[in-house]
């Protein structure tokens, strides 16, 4: 039997037949008009096609035992005919509207349901709210929101794509912006009821500096007053100050009512602060209320239609300059980003997020940060990654998968993929570069093709440490995401793995049995590839001395872990190499202990890039202690 997710499913799959005969009833007893660019041109629909009825939701009106009363609220679009011809047109003329209704159904579950009253259009989709006056709002509805509040503060930014003049559209609405200073994880307060704070003092000329340090004081401040952190204005970019500003706004225009209400019942609450630090929201609501404003601010920034608009004009205005400057395509898509981003005044992260929401998927590999760097941008087939899916993996991520992803380890270990562009790449020529560690041209423009996807599942940390599924309630400290391989996705790429690139694959039969012999062999070829001249250089630059590496050497005496390490790191050998001759020392790692988690992911990440390097990458996160150096041996390095 199938289970339905809700009313408004149930509704929109049963009694679909009957809304379609109750629209078409309407459509023809109210005669329905059209409006072309001339206002005075009206026609008439000779004839219509309902194409598509989506019931959006249910607002119930009684409820009685056997005697259920609703409202379906409800989305039609429909091609019309026009009853003027166009002789210089070829094919009659179709329009498309879309509407929407309210259709009254009353009945009971046992019974069914029939209709109530007759189908009527309205103007605009009622609002939904709980009991405290708190909007509901699902994601696919922000855009709309953002557009009432558009409609309100700045009409013509629906129509025209322009960079919002915050100060003074706000202004005229009555909103006050003052600077104060607020604590470090409070970004913005905005006030609902008349109150008193402490703000910066403003002088004539505009400065807050008098001789120094900014001078306060205590002032009155009135509803739809906001507040902004000075400190955090001034060391933020610019984008993330606006976003500020907005995400106050949001707050003051659609939840006004619900801290008036609480006021109204004796509640305290006359202001709400607005967090970017781990802290537990007083109640869900407040939570929720903070969510719609995060989500709505960079949308009211970038209004949908004219974001795309806007996009699609600086896109082609590159693609021409490139056919001129031969611009590569990530410079094209690297330069146009950049150019959006300035327009609106929003951060290159913002302007991202947002145009790969409106569909333009090309910008999710422009400009990413991770691990505290920029990786090379790269490109995929539209439609290869679902919502929660990416190519990207930062190396914590990765440590954490790689504790329990068998297949993960093997693949990695045995260099049939490497870790590259915070991505992981299959070993074949076409993609990757053996001998620069990087990924082709080619593999940047078709990453579909060659490297994993990673499927993101989103959850929250609650006070008490426990695991819970609510990640947009969840402060942003508590917000956790893990990654797993997409392995459908990898049975497909893996195949073009090249085998013959597999170098320890292809030569691991040539190493001798014992760790002696092996250390040997891989000591001669170094010194063929003129990197040592002798055992002497090897013991100064591994941090061993020349009596224990010749020990080792002969078989006399088998290192420990660290040692083994040291020696290999100086050696530039490879991740399956290293592991061979840990093996050989019988002191092999895991990526179950912690540690050597984090050892071997890091060999992974940074390969062949010798001793000097892994031990500053490592101590980047205070991790260097665990290749056992001496404080002799960091000094002659300059690293102690």
């Amino acid at each position: 039997m199938y289970k339905y997710s809700s009313f408004v499913e149930y509704i929109q799959l049963n009694y679909i037949e009957n809304i379609t005969k109750a629209l078409e009833d309407f459509i023809v007893e109210n005669e329905m008009v059209l409006y072309t660019e001339k206002p005075s041109a009206m026609h008439h629909y000779d004839s219509f096609e309902v194409k598509s009825i989506k019931v959006y939701g249910v607002r119930y009106t009684k409820n009685k035992r056997d005697n259920l009363e609703f409202d379906v609220l409800l989305k039609a679009t429909f091609s019309v005919l026009d009853d003027v011809f166009d002789p210089d047109s070829g094919f009659p003329p179709f329009f498309e509207k879309t509407e929407s209704y309210r259709y009254g159904m009353k009945g009971s579950f046992k019974k069914g349901f029939t209709e109530k009253d007759d189908l009527e259009r309205i103007e605009e989709e009622p609002e939904r709210l709980t009991d405290t006056l708190v909007p509901i709002i699902s994601l696919e509805e922000m855009d709309d929101y953002a557009a009432k509040f558009l409609k309100e503060f700045c009409p013509e930014a629906l129509t025209t794509p322009m960079r919002l003049n915050l100060s003074e559209m706000l202004s005229k609405k009555g909103i006050v912006i003052r600077y104060a200073p607020l604590p470090d994880n409070i970004f913005g307060k905005t006030y609902f009821a008349k109150d008193k704070a402490t703000v910066f003092k403003e002088f004539e000329n505009g400065e807050f500096f008098v001789f120094g340090d900014p001078l306060t004081e205590e002032i009155e401040v009135d509803s739809g007053t906001i507040l902004i952190n000075f400190d955090k204005a001034m060391e933020l970019p610019n984008g993330a100050y606006r976003n500020t500003i907005v995400h106050e706004a949001v707050h003051w225009f659609f939840h006004s009512n619900y801290f008036e209400l609480r006021l109204l019942l004796n509640n305290e609450l006359t202001c709400v602060s607005c967090c970017k630090g781990e802290r537990d929201y007083e109640n869900d609501e407040i939570a929720w209320m903070e969510w719609q404003a995060r989500a709505m601010a960079p949308r009211i920034l970038m209004p949908k239609k004219m974001a795309i608009l806007k996009w699609k004009e600086i896109l082609e205005e590159y693609k021409e300059e490139a056919k001129e400057k031969e611009y590569t395509r990530s410079q094209i898509y690297e330069k146009s980003l950049k150019k959006f981003s300035k327009f609106f005044d929003v951060s290159e992260t913002s302007a991202r997020i947002r145009l790969k929401e409106l569909g333009m998927s090309e910008v999710e590999g422009i400009n990413n940060y991770v691990d505290g760097k920029h990786i090379k941008s790269f490109f995929y087939k539209k439609g290869a990654l679902d919502r929660n899916q990416t190519f990207m993996i930062s190396q914590d991520e990765l440590r954490i998968l790689l504790r329990s992803n068998l297949f993960l380890q093997n693949a990695l270990l045995q260099e049939k993929v490497f870790y590259v562009n915070n991505m992981i790449v299959v070993n074949n020529p076409d993609y990757f570069d053996c001998k620069k560690h990087e990924l082709t041209e080619y593999a940047l423009n078709h990453v579909d093709e060659c490297c994993l996807i990673f499927n993101i599942e989103r959850f929250g940390i609650t006070s008490t440490g426990e695991v819970t599924k609510n990640y947009l309630l969840s402060t942003i400290n508590n917000r956790r995401e893990s990654k797993d391989v997409m392995m459908e996705h990898a049975s497909k790429v893996l195949p073009s793995t090249n085998e013959s690139y597999c170098h320890f694959q292809q030569h691991k039969r040539e190493l001798p049995n014992t760790f002696g012999e092996t250390l040997e062999y891989h000591y001669k070829y170094a010194k063929k590839k003129h990197q040592y001249n002798s055992y002497e250089d090897l013991a100064y630059d591994c941090d061993v001395s020349d009596r224990s590496l010749r020990k080792y050497k002969d078989g006399e005496v088998i290192p420990k872990r660290q040692e083994v390490l040291k020696i290999c790191l100086a050696l530039k050998l490879s991740v399956p190499y290293i592991m061979d001759m840990l093996d050989k020392a019988d002191c092999g790692l895991t990526f179950n202990n912690a540690d050597n988690n984090i050892l071997l992911t890091t060999l992974i990440a940074y390969p062949r890039v010798g001793l000097v390097e892994t031990y500053r990458i490592l101590e980047q996160d205070g991790m260097g202690y665990l290749l056992g150096l001496s404080e002799n041996w960091l000094a002659d390095n300059d690293l102690a």
